[in-house]
């Protein structure tokens, strides 16, 4: 055999043990990434979704593939939400687009709208289950976002949006249609109105259906009024000065406690309204795909 072939068969040889070993370390990479993504997992598992989410960060700085590190930064957003990270979580939620803007359109929605309606933030919520609802690609997953963005609307006091998000044919939005043709067909009650009743002892309760705060405010103002006459009549001016003073604070808490049982009765009206739109169906991450992102619907 010649010199040259002998250099070209150990070069051969060289290129197939190099490949080889690039093939054997990323296999090595993939088991280790599975491994630390299963010590992830199991942190979740026993509710320690700081330390969980950190792991998954580990990972996504990890691998040179976006689109997986894409995945792990989403796991980690989910983590920081589990637990009320919020900031977190949508901090990872933009690293994960980064890395991946393409391939994760729904979760990143998904997940967004959640933090926003864990915030209060209805105008973000309302934004995010809107894109969600024109990405969806599932049934379950459309009525899920478009039934959080007609409970967001409501939230942001824009009922006829809300009524409109609702509109159509889909038989399991009946109920959802039904809540919000109640909600319309009643009033708020007027805090204002509330105080001005709450003049009269317990009225103020009365008007927004709080009966046994009207019953507790009527009988401890009768008795008070009861205990200054008492004092007086028994010329007794410092027990009348001290009952005064108690029944003038009484009184006041009728005044603002009408004020405050319509603010309570509204929110009320508002928080059950909303229940009923979102409904009971979630959707949330499927672990038995993991540690790919999907999301399915779950009761």
């Amino acid at each position: 055999m010649s010199r040259n072939m002998r250099f070209r068969g150990v070069r051969s040889a060289r290129g197939m043990c190099l490949v080889g070993l690039m093939l054997w370390l990323a296999g090595a990479g993939w088991v280790l990434g599975e491994e630390a993504g299963r010590l992830a997992l199991n942190l979740s598992n026993e509710g320690r979704h700081e330390a969980a989410a950190t792991e998954y960060r580990r990972l996504a700085l990890a691998v040179a593939d976006p689109i997986a590190a894409g995945q792990w930064y989403w796991w980690a957003a989910h983590e920081y939400a589990r637990g009320r990270q919020v900031e977190a979580s949508n901090r990872m939620l933009d690293r994960a687009e980064d890395a991946a803007p393409l391939a994760l359109n729904m979760p990143v929605a998904w997940l967004r709208a959640e933090n926003a309606s864990v915030a209060g933030d209805w105008a973000a919520a309302r934004f995010h289950y809107d894109s969600l609802r024109l990405a969806a690609d599932a049934e379950s997953l459309h009525e899920t976002a478009l039934r959080g963005a007609a409970a967001a609307r409501l939230r942001e006091g824009d009922a006829d949006g809300a009524r409109q998000t609702l509109a159509g044919d889909g038989p399991e939005l009946v109920a959802a249609r039904e809540a919000m043709a109640k909600y319309a067909g009643r009033r708020d009650k007027k805090p204002w109105v509330g105080g001005v009743l709450g003049l009269v002892p317990g009225l103020g309760y009365v008007y927004s259906g709080e009966y046994a705060s009207a019953t507790r405010s009527l009988i401890l103002n009768s008795l008070f009024i009861w205990g200054m006459v008492e004092a007086a009549d028994r010329d007794l001016w410092g027990v009348f000065a001290v009952v005064t003073f108690a029944e003038m604070t009484w009184y006041s808490g009728s005044i603002y406690g009408g004020i405050d049982a319509a603010h309570r009765h509204n929110a009320r009206r508002l928080n059950e309204t909303a229940t009923v739109v979102r409904g009971s169906g979630r959707a949330a991450p499927d672990m038995a795909a993991w540690p790919l992102v999907t999301l399915h619907f779950q009761y």
